[in-house]
């Protein structure tokens, strides 16, 4: 596909311009998370420009994501599962 930032733009486009973490409609601070890694791990470079390999994070959530962040995991990772699971949200 094109460069990354053609990437993030119909990445971003495709989330509305908001985070696409379940029950996250943050529209600041938004970053490309990648879904599958792409570094030093030695995947395959294409996957790095695949549409469906890319999400659009808010920092907070991105943070959770690639494991920087420790505190409210636990409820930003059940969110995100009853959102997968398409159940409400709890308390």
């Amino acid at each position: 596909m094109g460069n990354l930032s053609e990437i993030r733009e119909l990445a971003l486009k495709r989330a509305n311009y908001a985070c696409e973490w379940a029950y996250c409609a943050d529209k600041n601070w938004l970053e490309l998370a990648h879904i599958l890694g792409i570094g030093m791990g030695g995947r395959d470079k294409q996957s790095k420009y695949d549409l469906n390999n890319v999400a659009i994070l808010c920092k907070y959530h991105h943070d959770i994501y690639d494991g920087r962040r420790n505190n409210g995991t636990k409820r930003a990772y059940r969110d995100l599962l009853m959102g997968y699971l398409k159940r409400e949200r709890t308390t």
